[in-house]
């Protein structure tokens, strides 16, 4: 962590992106050095050809000439090898960049608490993840070497100007000098239009999101129009921000090219006089203005390429706010006090809200035996969902202590403490895999892949999902879908259930894994449920009295 995340203190968001390339950074920067080295050289070497060429022509003195072209010639085609050389190392540092950056950022995904995700609109991280992180890579890609070409090259190309005439060359780099000055000013407003279009386009995002994640209730209700009066005006206030970058960017790329009009006319006018006083000779001249004209060309590249660089550092800036986000810790330091012999799994006192003014849980004590199975019931609001969340390490208790296998949460890691939990959420998530791989995940000592096959089919039997599972095309290879949208509720239930088995945990945590089912479904579900419980203490957060009655034991929440 840098001294100035440390501090509080915001650094120069382009020097700390470019700090994430490591050690390799030197590497790439060496690489559009040489890039931009080669390329000036061989157009140096061409403008020199062109001055030996024209004073030969002049003097009408040819001895030497071919030599000249030879040698000219070889040293343009080394330079244009080492521009390409160095453009290929180039490239391939900033792909290795980029994928650096990405690493960092998906890294940071799984290192937040689960309460980042419960307030952060899903459209919102979505821009994050796609949007700037695509803009914020154009700094690697391409943006970066375009401005150090410009500015860099421009050195390169004023030394053998000068070295030919340099009065002339500094009557040309005034008019120059002025556009770079004018290119400066509209820095910071530029920075600020990309921070305000990137902000925007998120709002865009959430509004798209919106819209399709609840397609199903647009439809039966009369939402449609009102989502899309808010996705009108988010289009818009998108369009307005848009348009005033694009009219500073015309501005700027109108004035470089007043400039660049200014200065034509200077070194016409002035190398004409300088030919006609015998202060230069047509050599030189044709040889500067060679010279020149890609140094110009460079000038006008650097105005164009500014906006979009401050644009690529908004987004980076907004990359800096995402990976400076407070991670979930290691462990939570409790206050203790629960007694570790009592049960398997035991709370203290435990008191948390999520808001200040409202209270969930208030001094919250329990004791669950190894091998029991507790129901817990309760009014909606009580505070059971919540109590599952505080046991998954969801979210540190304001006050109390928790224990789980005779260990308080504070002597153990929160990888630990989910180690022991094998949980079943009342709507499951199925990832874009296989269900064979879907169900593997419940292993987190081997990679999905290295599960075996047998262990696999074991777990989808003991969750009765083995049977609807061989009906499908695919079978275990089966792809079910964005979030298993092809299976029907009982049936992701029972491979939720089935990752359990496989996880293997001493602890069984439930919430209300059948209470949207019907009763087939739920039959086969409380089948497999009965089989997982076995030699297993169990949880289960349930309203059904069906549910209740198979629990040992049935703790009243807010009672």
């Amino acid at each position: 962590m840098s001294k100035d995340k440390q501090n509080g203190k915001k650094p120069n968001i382009f020097f700390w992106f470019m700090g994430l390339m490591g050690k390799r950074l030197p590497i790439y920067l060496t690489a559009i050095v040489v890039s931009i080295v080669g390329f000036a050289g061989s157009k140096i070497a061409n403008a020199w050809l062109v001055k030996n060429i024209m004073e030969a022509a002049q003097t009408r003195q040819t001895d030497g000439l071919l030599t000249t072209v030879i040698i000219n010639f070889f040293i343009i085609v080394a330079a244009m090898f080492t521009w390409r050389f160095g453009i290929v190392r180039y490239n391939i540092e900033a792909k290795r960049g980029i994928a650096r950056v990405e690493k960092q950022v998906f890294a940071k995904v799984l290192r937040l608490p689960m309460s980042y995700y419960e307030n952060m609109h899903s459209g919102d991280f979505m821009s994050k993840l796609v949007f700037d992180m695509e803009r914020a890579g154009d700094i690697y890609g391409s943006r970066l070497r375009r401005l150090l070409d410009g500015f860099l090259t421009t050195v390169i190309y004023m030394i053998p100007m000068l070295v030919l005439n340099w009065q002339l060359t500094l009557c040309l780099l005034s008019v120059s000098g002025l556009s770079l000055l004018v290119n400066s000013i509209f820095l910071k407003p530029m920075k600020k239009m990309g921070s305000k279009l990137s902000g925007k386009n998120a709002v865009m995002t959430e509004k798209i999101t919106n819209i399709l994640a609840g397609m199903e209730t647009t439809k039966i209700f009369p939402t449609g129009r009102q989502l899309l009066e808010d996705y009108d005006v988010a289009n818009s206030d998108c369009y307005k921000i848009q348009k005033k970058t694009n009219t500073m960017s015309a501005a700027l790329e109108g004035l470089n090219n007043l400039f660049d009009l200014l200065s034509s006319l200077a070194f016409l006018g002035v190398g004409v006089w300088f030919v006609s006083k015998n202060l230069t000779t047509l050599g030189e001249l044709s040889a500067i203005y060679s010279i020149y004209g890609n140094f110009r060309f460079v000038v006008m590249e650097i105005g164009k390429y500014i906006p979009q660089m401050m644009n690529c550092v908004a987004n980076a800036e907004r990359i800096y706010d995402f990976l400076s986000l407070e991670e979930e810790p290691e462990t939570y330091e409790l206050s203790g006090g629960a007694d570790k012999t009592a049960g398997i799994v035991t709370a203290k006192d435990i008191t948390f809200a999520y808001k200040e003014d409202r209270q969930i849980l208030e001094n919250l004590s329990l004791d669950i035996k190894k091998g029991e199975f507790v129901a817990l019931t309760g009014q909606s609001g009580c505070g059971k969902s919540t109590f599952a969340k505080l046991l998954l390490g969801f979210y540190k208790p304001e006050q109390g202590d928790l224990t789980i296998e005779g260990k308080s949460y504070s002597e153990m890691s929160l990888r630990e403490v989910r180690d022991l939990i094998g949980y079943v959420p009342q709507e499951p998530y199925l990832f874009e895999a296989t269900i064979a791989e879907n169900i593997a995940y419940g292993r987190s000592d081997v990679a999905p892949e290295d599960v075996p096959m047998e262990d696999i089919i074991e777990a989808a039997k003991a969750a009765n999902a083995h049977d609807f599972i061989m009906k499908l095309p695919e079978g275990y290879n089966t792809i079910p879908g964005e979030r298993g949208n092809t299976l029907s509720g009982g049936e992701k239930q029972r491979i939720a259930i089935a990752r359990a088995v496989l996880k293997n945990a001493p602890v069984l945590l439930l919430d209300e894994a059948t209470s949207a089912l019907d009763n087939e479904s739920e039959r086969l579900v409380n089948e497999a449920i009965e089989r997982l419980c076995k030699e297993r203490t169990t949880i289960m957060i349930a309203h059904r009295a069906s549910t209740i009655a198979r629990a040992d034991r049935v703790i009243a929440m807010g009672e």
